[in-house]
């Protein structure tokens, strides 16, 4: 079954590298620069998997992952930051993120993060931080 995903980046870079190593899944993949781009879509779309950048130009990603997971309970969340402030890690935790994966991220890693986080059903109960 084809899996959405969402992702949300203002760094153009960032987005098509995730897009592409995405590609050899079972994904439709959704991009989007800037948060209210992704509200408008996560208004018409029941996504699978988020993978949010927290530092937007318009919104905080955190908000946008809060609102998702009211709407949507079962959507996987992954923040993705070059922030890794204390208070925005315990915010990640309080809105439910499932990972906070720190930028620069290893994409190896990252991919096989995903394979498993997909694969484990429940989710681990704490959010996890790479």
């Amino acid at each position: 079954m084809t899996k959405k995903v969402l992702i949300l980046d203002d760094n153009a870079d960032n987005r098509e590298l995730l897009g592409f190593a995405l590609m050899t899944g079972d994904y439709e993949i959704h991009k989007a620069e800037l948060g209210k781009d992704a509200m408008q879509m996560v208004e018409s779309t029941q996504f699978d998997l988020a993978l949010l950048d927290v530092e937007l130009p318009d919104i905080d990603g955190l908000d946008l992952a809060e609102t998702m997971r009211t709407r949507y309970p079962d959507v996987g969340l992954i923040m993705l930051s070059a922030n890794d402030n204390m208070d925005r890690l315990e915010k990640a935790r309080r809105v439910g993120a499932n990972a906070y994966v720190i930028k620069p991220f290893n994409l190896p890693e990252l991919l096989k993060f995903l394979k498993k986080f997909e694969a484990d059903v429940p989710r681990p109960p704490e959010m996890l931080v790479l």
